[in-house]
């Protein structure tokens, strides 16, 4: 029986991530989500990106609520 090795997913820091021409589109974003010193898959980005991009806009006008 052969034995399947499964290849752990490579993680990348904040700066890395924020320098790489793959999302150099979602720069900004990815530099508001990303803590610096924390090391993320590519798929962990794939997934807070794509939840940023689908929230809703939470609109404050002088401190209330709208």
């Amino acid at each position: 029986m052969a034995k399947t090795t499964e290849k752990p997913a490579s993680a990348y820091t904040r700066e890395q991530i924020c320098t790489s021409e793959r999302f150099r589109a979602d720069r900004d974003i990815l530099t508001a989500l990303l803590v610096p010193g924390q090391s993320y898959t590519l798929a962990e980005i794939e997934t807070k990106l794509r939840d940023f991009k689908q929230s809703k806009i939470k609109e404050k006008t002088n401190g209330g609520e709208r």
